[in-house]
């Protein structure tokens, strides 16, 4: 069979899109307009955050953002028009039956002509609302499977979670790109599971609507159940709880015989070049933790020379996307013992010398004692003292900070480690053996600049300092405070 071209290969297909105000959805339809202008057409599922309609929700959340402003200037005047002929927005929800979409002639018209499947909806806060953790990122990788199936032309589902369902495997080594179900112990009790948690979300709701309880302290209480069962079962939060839960019900319910993909990408940072260098929106993973750097809010932290810190930037984790799905549609076949899910890490540790911890919140303090934030909370930048343990950080705490003005001075470097431990001080790496393998194929396509996802073009320092931390002050941080960016 001839290959085509990754970017020939999306010509005339139509592709279904959740999650669509996300920063990594965002990044994978502008880059799939910009290489591949015909692409037949994209449906884009959007929840209804305001009065606003679908398309004004597109304009202001999707298409408006900086992030298009190279494909804006490629077109014109005729951006908008492009827009218009290329995407459909969608008001739906992805923790609803159905996705929350009631137009019947609207979901005849998907169910018939949709090719590919793209699901990006989650919730990435580590210290979610559990009900909210669960509706979105377990049952609503349920319904955008369920309603993919119904597609008649369907080709290909893909998945995106993260590498941190893995999290309970806090052992040294290599963990490998494994369905859950293969690496999990009685992994099929998890299907009971998420029913039986459903019923304790309602009961503790229905407690805490008894008692009368604020919005806030609802909240409070939700966020300290979610935290409390991940725990229970092995794993550091109710993200990764809830992502790992979402893998798991994928995997005991594929009827028909398609490629489903679950990328797994691991912390996600700005973007390395595409469409340009160091767009970011919001914070990610370690981005808390950069700026509370820059604002003088770190004296101490966890970390030592042995844990790795994982990160991979937004647009190679999308181009590996595009060239999943290309290479499944391409390559797929039933395995032979009928498990159909094809697993992909996307991360950097194990390539070269990974990055540590402790290297990137010095890269952020070398940028900030360069390029200090002006106005705003700051207070004196200090460079940060390490710890390898949790118990070795509290007593330092105990130790140091028992006046009440140093104890303020600290409080958000105590909440970013008691969040962060399981992370900071991982120390296993994670296997890309099968996406080491997408690459040599799209090398052999000669596309491999084109959707370049290889961190071993990175250098580190030059990236925190001269791309990640700028485009996190210019995009995210700069409207709060002052700042002279880079970029």
């Amino acid at each position: 069979m001839k290959l085509n071209g990754i970017a020939q290969s999306f010509e005339n297909k139509i592709i279904f899109v959740t999650g669509s105000t996300g920063f990594l959805s965002k990044l994978f339809v502008e880059k799939l307009l910009r290489v591949q202008p015909n692409v037949k057409h994209l449906f884009l599922l959007l929840r209804a955050a305001d009065a606003s309609s679908p398309t004004q929700r597109l304009n202001k959340d999707v298409t408006g953002k900086e992030l298009f402003r190279v494909l804006r200037n490629k077109h014109g005047v005729g951006f908008q028009s492009f827009i218009s002929k290329k995407v459909t927005p969608i008001f739906g929800d992805v923790s609803l039956e159905n996705l929350g979409i009631t137009h019947p002639d609207l979901e005849t018209k998907m169910h018939k002509n949709i090719n590919i499947v793209v699901n990006f909806a989650a919730t990435t806060n580590f210290i979610e609302r559990y009900d909210v953790a669960l509706a979105v990122n377990t049952m609503g990788a349920k319904h955008v499977l369920d309603f993919a199936e119904k597609c008649e032309n369907l080709e290909i589902v893909l998945h995106v979670s993260t590498a941190f369902v893995c999290t309970g495997e806090t052992t040294p080594g290599v963990i490998l790109e494994k369905p859950l179900c293969k690496t999990l112990k009685e992994s099929s009790n998890f299907l009971k599971i998420i029913h039986e948690e459903k019923k304790l979300i309602q009961c503790r709701l229905d407690k805490l609507k008894s008692e009368q309880v604020s919005k806030k302290e609802e909240t409070a209480a939700l966020k300290e159940l979610g935290l409390e069962r991940a725990k229970l079962y092995g794993w550091t939060n109710a993200y990764s709880f809830t992502k790992a839960l979402g893998e798991i019900i994928l995997g005991g319910r594929l009827k028909r015989n398609f490629p489903l993909i679950i990328v797994r990408p691991t912390a996600v940072t700005g973007t390395y070049k595409e469409p340009f260098p160091g767009w970011i929106e919001g914070f990610k993973t370690i981005d808390p933790m950069v700026i509370s750097v820059g604002r003088g809010k770190l004296p101490c932290f966890l970390g030592d020379s042995e844990s790795f810190s994982d990160i991979i930037p937004g647009d190679m984790v999308v181009n590996a996307i595009i060239v999943a799905i290309v290479y499944a549609k391409t390559n797929f076949r039933i395995y032979s013992d009928g498990d159909n899910n094809i697993i992909y890490h996307i991360g950097s540790s194990a390539h070269r010398e990974p990055t540590r911890m402790v290297k990137l919140l010095e890269y952020a303090y070398d940028y900030f004692s360069k390029n200090p934030l002006i106005g705003g909370d700051i207070d004196e930048i200090v460079k940060p003292v390490y710890f390898p343990t949790m118990s070795s950080f509290q007593r330092h705490i105990y130790n140091n900070y028992v006046v009440s003005m140093k104890e303020q001075k600290v409080r958000s470097a105590k909440r970013l480690a008691e969040i962060y431990e399981p992370f900071v001080l991982f120390k296993g790496t994670f296997s890309t053996s099968a996406v080491d393998q997408l690459r040599g194929w799209t090398k052999k396509l000669g596309d491999a600049e084109l959707f370049d996802f290889n961190p071993e073009h990175i250098e580190w320092k030059d990236y925190m300092m001269n791309i990640h931390i700028p485009g996190l002050v210019k995009y995210v941080v700069k409207p709060q405070v002052g700042h002279i960016s880079k970029l």
